[in-house]
C-alpha cells in the first residue's frame, strides 16, 4: 500500500512495553492510513568488534523482524518498514520523529519507579520530540474511555482535538476534565472558564458522533487527573501547561507519564486524517461541577 503520509514511528527494544508500543503504533497507523516505521537503536563498541557474540546486527534484525510480524498480526494490510540505527535510542528516535506523524515508545517501566528519571528514554523523547508521542505500558491495551485534561491553553485545545478523534476512532467514550483551584482562581474566572470549555466542546461534538462526559473538578490538576486516569484506556494531554518552559514537560504530563496505568499521548500535532480545528461557538453543554 503506497502512501505519501508521514509514518508512525515506533521504538523497538524487545521489552514488554516496547511490544505494546508496536501494537499500539500499528493500530494508530492503520486508523490514519499511515505507514509504520520500526526503529531499533544500538551502540556499537569498536573495541569488541572482533567478538561475534557482541555484534548487535543479527540480534537487532531479529528484534525488528519479530516486531514487524507482530504489527502485521494487528493490521495485516499495513505498510511496515524496519531500520537499525547506530547510536543511542534517544538520538535515533528523535531523528526519525522530525518527519513522523507520531512516535510511539514503551515506558521502560517508568510507572514502577519512585521518581521520574530525566535520562530515561521515554522522558527524553516525550520532552524533545517535535511530534506527538504515545508512551505505552507493559499491560495489555484497554478499550476503556479516552481521558483528556484541558486548562484553556492552546496546547490543551490541541489535545482536545486529538482526544475527540481518538475516541471516535476507537468508538469509545470521551471524558474531558478541567481542574480548578479555589485558592488561585476566583469564582468569576472559574465561571468564564466553564463557559469557554462548553463552547469548545460543543464545536467538536458537531463533527464527532459521540457525547462527551465533561467534568469540572476542584483540586490539584496532576493529582485529580492521576485519579481519573485509573479507568482510562488512553490519556491525552497537551505538551505544555499554562506556563511553557522550553524542553520541559508540564507537571501534569510528568505525573501522568509516571503514574497513569494507561498509555499516555503528549500532543504536539494532529494526525494526518484529523480535520482542522473548528471555531468555537455558543452552545448548551452539560458540565458536571464537582468539588
Amino acid at each position: 500500500m503506497r502512501t505519501s503520509r508521514p509514518s508512525v514511528v515506533a521504538g523497538v527494544s524487545g521489552s514488554p512495553s516496547s511490544q505494546r508500543a508496536v501494537e499500539a503504533a500499528a493500530r494508530e497507523a492503520a486508523r490514519h492510513g499511515c505507514p509504520l516505521h520500526l526503529v531499533h537503536a544500538f551502540n556499537w563498541l569498536p573495541t569488541l568488534t572482533a567478538l561475534a557474540s557482541v555484534n548487535p546486527g543479527p540480534a537487532g534484525q531479529k528484534l525488528v523482524r519479530a516486531a514487524a510480524a507482530a504489527a502485521a498480526r494487528v493490521a495485516p494490510d499495513l505498510s511496515v518498514t524496519t531500520q537499525l540505527v547506530e547510536g543511542s535510542a534517544v538520538t535515533g528516535l528523535l531523528r526519525k520523529s522530525h518527519a513522523a506523524a507520531m512516535t510511539v515508545i514503551g515506558d521502560g517501566d517508568l510507572n514502577s519507579r519512585i521518581c521520574l528519571p530525566r535520562d530515561a528514554v521515554a522522558t527524553q523523547i516525550v520532552a524533545r520530540a517535535p511530534c506527538s508521542v504515545m508512551v505505552t505500558r507493559a499491560a495489555p491495551l484497554s478499550d476503556g474511555p479516552v481521558l483528556v485534561g484541558v486548562n484553556g491553553s492552546a496546547a490543551s485545545e490541541l489535545a482536545l482535538d486529538f482526544a475527540f478523534d481518538a475516541a471516535a476512532q476507537r468508538t469509545t467514550n470521551l471524558i474531558i476534565v478541567h481542574v480548578w483551584d479555589s485558592a488561585t482562581c476566583t469564582e468569576q474566572d472559574h465561571a468564564l472558564r466553564v463557559s469557554a470549555l462548553a463552547r469548545l466542546v460543543a464545536a467538536r461534538e458537531d463533527r464527532y458522533p459521540l457525547a462527551a462526559d465533561v467534568r469540572v473538578l476542584e483540586g490539584e490538576p496532576a493529582t485529580v487527573l492521576r485519579y481519573v486516569a485509573q479507568d482510562a484506556g488512553l490519556v491525552v494531554v497537551g505538551a505544555r501547561g499554562r506556563q511553557a518552559y522550553g524542553g520541559l514537560l508540564g507537571s501534569v504530563a510528568q505525573t501522568l507519564l509516571h503514574h497513569s496505568p494507561a498509555p499516555v499521548v503528549i500532543v504536539r500535532g494532529l494526525m494526518p486524517t484529523m480535520a482542522p480545528r473548528p471555531k468555537s461557538r455558543p452552545a448548551a453543554v452539560v458540565v458536571a461541577l464537582t468539588s
